[in-house]
């Protein structure tokens, strides 16, 4: 007999809502991804529908730092947004505050039972199976690791009785502060600048050299002869299929599909001293352990990063050494809660190991910080500086813990009034600074508010910051960080390094990097790029890492200032061979490039625009060039045919139908054109009534209504093997955002 069976049978409604959610975020944003007219695939990333609201993306009004980090949450989870977020009044109903409180606190005391997450956990393996989003090992592994964080989250934050009963008008919303939109800084210390000598021919004993490492990713499980392509998001291991059972047997020296084995580091590590004879510092910024993230433990981390300190310790003890964390290294993935939230899973365990790993690296007082929030910072007196490590995962979208952080705390940790206070003291020290992180804040998959408090603190202490240095993207790039927050025309103000990784996954080349530096200001004076072609290691049996280039002789740069870092992504708009040299370089001459690629409904100018802002920190509705016509978001609504396809993810054709009256003109809504709240769940649902319907709602069923047409189809949408509310969602999920495509 099932133990759960009296349990299963109360709950059917509470698992409706969580296969929605698994849907929304896992198979929605593939079916809706692609439309296939006849042999032609379209992306579809802008709605079907006319928006619910006016075009956020026309208008020259500015949003709110809370509303632009909101939006990014309705991002992450679309289709939950999308039902939470219409704010269904219920003041109609008999229903009073104090209930509605009541009940949604019991949804949120189920969402949280052993049982109910138990089950809910049996139900997404058996979709994440059925829906062949993984194979079964991968589905069955991850879904108890991370199945119980997510509804954690989502009892927290979504279902809360605050936000439920508040978008149901039967409760006031809560009074929390909003984020503030500049931060308090401190005012600028008037200084004699330092003078410039970055441009003068420098002695060997006035440059320093620096190497920057990032993204390892290393695989202790990666094995020679394993299949490459394995249907797993990572392969080249056990137990996949091996020697002559193998398709694609895996190469000695790494494949692109894969994390990277031991022995391509340790050459790397061998081969360093040849072009920096004299190492003066050692940055490391983030992400050692490889990409099985359904089969990380604690445990597993823990000795994934023991094995890679003990490589360090091999080979890097002839320089003073900074590493940083990386979102990879916590189990699950992403999770990094604050100490703010009480009864969740502390990082602390994260935080001890790797301070006891890198002691021999880094002082006592760097080691304590660390193991109390996970950030450092590191001064270097002998040679007037600092080096000051972030922990970058409090801006990190996919770090979950921080939808559901309290609302005052729109900085997590203090981390940011700590860092302008160790700015500060620098300052007033006459100290320069390097700041490390894995994700720089002003990248598109951090949080709106973060990529303007940072800008802020980098525009005021621009004098004092000389070098950034990130990871976490695998590309070789760089963005450049604006003042935009007085009202002129956004300023350069600094440069983040995304260093190039040192794995191969996915498809680009292992590379490290090297900075020449000028002593005296500790200002970046070039570059220097190295890599390895694994597929040419491979058909040698011999890694031979090569120079891919320097910087400034690659552009024909006059310095490596913000402003001529700007200058390169203007002129990438006009220089398309400057922009392809640019793109190749980002893999590292893979012939696989992905880097830049198009998504389907773009012109190429249109995507090289795209990635330009980019470049510039500016995404979707946010960021320095946000109102600028280069970076605005352009709508695309598709001219779709009488009819149009979706492939569902179990390979079948959906074939549907659509009225395109139903998209055009005053039919919507109040007849302005626009829709408004109430029109918006009024046409979706119109969308879907049949013949039959549309008869017993005012008709009678006598087939009388002047209106009707006897040449209109029985419904305005026919789907074929598709449930009806799976389009539903597909259309309301493209209809409310910014994009349908799952990240």
């Amino acid at each position: 007999m099932n133990r759960y069976g009296p349990t299963r049978s109360s709950l059917n409604r509470l698992f409706l809502v969580g296969i929605l959610i698994i849907c929304s975020l896992c198979v929605i944003p593939v079916i809706s991804r692609f439309a296939t007219f006849g042999s032609k695939q379209i992306a579809f990333t802008g709605p079907l529908l006319p928006p619910q609201k006016p075009n956020p993306f026309i208008t020259d009004k500015k949003k709110s730092l809370e509303a632009l980090d909101q939006e990014l949450f309705n991002d992450i989870l679309p289709s939950v947004a999308l039902y939470t977020n219409r704010g269904v009044n219920l003041q109609i109903t008999s229903l009073t505050c104090k209930m509605c409180r009541s009940i949604a606190s019991k949804i949120g005391e189920i969402m949280m039972l052993n049982v109910t997450q138990t089950i809910a956990i049996e139900e997404g393996i058996l979709i994440c199976t059925a829906f062949r989003i993984q194979p079964y090992r991968v589905c069955a592994e991850i879904l108890p690791k991370f199945g119980p964080w997510i509804m954690t989250v989502l009892a927290n934050s979504v279902f809360s009785a605050d936000n439920l009963c508040g978008k149901a008008h039967l409760c006031p919303m809560p009074d929390h502060p909003e984020k503030p939109e500049l931060i308090d800084l401190p005012p600028p210390i008037p200084s004699e600048p330092l003078e410039s000598i970055i441009n003068e021919p420098s002695q060997d004993d006035e440059k320093m050299w620096v190497v920057h490492l990032s993204d390892w990713h290393f695989d202790p499980e990666y094995s020679e002869g394993y299949e490459v392509n394995c249907g797993e998001p990572i392969c080249c291991r056990p137990p996949n299929a091996f020697g002559d059972k193998a398709k694609t047997p895996a190469g000695k020296w790494g494949e692109y599909n894969c994390d990277i084995p031991r022995r391509v580091i340790e050459s790397m590590l061998e081969f360093m001293p040849n072009v920096v004879p004299k190492i003066d510092y050692i940055l490391s910024t983030g992400d050692l352990p490889p990409h099985d993230v359904w089969a990380e433990t604690q445990s597993s981390i823990k000795e994934i990063t023991n094995k890679t300190a003990n490589i360090w310790r091999k080979f890097l003890t002839s320089a003073p050494y900074f590493p940083v964390i990386g979102n990879h290294e916590s189990a699950p993935v992403n999770s990094f809660p604050t100490s703010s939230l009480v009864n969740v899973s502390s990082v602390s365990w994260l935080y001890d190991t790797l301070s006891s790993q890198w002691n021999i690296w880094l002082t006592h007082n760097e080691r304590h910080s660390i193991e109390k929030r996970g950030f450092y910072s590191a001064r270097l007196p002998d040679d007037n500086m600092r080096i000051i490590g972030l922990n970058t995962n409090f801006w990190y979208k996919f770090n979950w813990w921080m939808l559901m952080r309290p609302k005052s705390e729109w900085d997590p940790e203090n981390m940011l009034n700590w860092l302008i206070k160790e700015l500060d003291d620098a300052e007033k020290l006459g100290e320069k600074v390097w700041i490390l992180g894995h994700m720089i804040a002003v990248n598109g998959d951090g949080f709106p508010s973060f990529n303007s408090y940072f800008s802020q603190i980098i525009a005021r202490y621009k004098d004092t910051i000389v070098g950034q240095f990130f990871g976490h993207n695998h590309w070789d790039e760089f963005q450049v960080i604006y003042d935009y927050h007085n009202g002129d025309e956004p300023q350069p103000v600094g440069v983040g390094y995304m260093a190039p990784s040192v794995t191969s996954f996915r498809n680009v080349n292992p590379a490290f990097r090297v900075y020449e530096i000028q002593k005296k200001t500790k200002k970046i004076i070039n570059h220097y790029t190295y890599y390895l072609d694994i597929e040419e290691a491979n058909r040698n049996d011999k890694p031979e890492w090569k120079l891919l280039y320097d910087v400034k002789t690659l552009y024909k740069l006059r310095d490596l200032e913000p402003q001529s870092w700007h200058d390169l992504s203007e002129k990438f708009l006009t220089d398309d061979d400057a922009y392809q040299t640019f793109k190749k370089i980002a893999s590292r001459n893979q012939i696989l490039n992905k880097y830049g690629s198009c998504n389907a409904f773009e012109s190429s100018q249109q995507c090289k625009n795209r990635i330009v802002c980019k470049l510039r920190s500016t995404f979707s509705g946010y960021g320095p060039f946000s109102s600028h016509e280069l970076c605005k978001k352009h709508i695309w609504i598709p001219h779709l045919p009488e009819d149009w396809f979706l492939t569902a993810t179990l390979g079948k054709k959906i074939n549907v139908f659509v009225d395109m009256n139903k998209f055009e003109g005053e039919e919507y809504g109040d007849g302005d054109g626009n829709m408004n709240d109430e029109d918006y769940g009024d046409s979706l649902d119109s969308l879907f009534e049949s013949q039959d319907d549309n008869d017993k709602s005012g008709n009678g069923g006598n087939g009388d209504n002047e209106n009707n047409d006897e040449d209109k189809p029985n419904d305005d949408i026919t789907i074929e093997g598709l449930p009806k509310i799976l389009v539903r969602m597909a259309l309301g999920l493209v209809l409310g955002g910014d994009d349908a495509i799952c990240r």
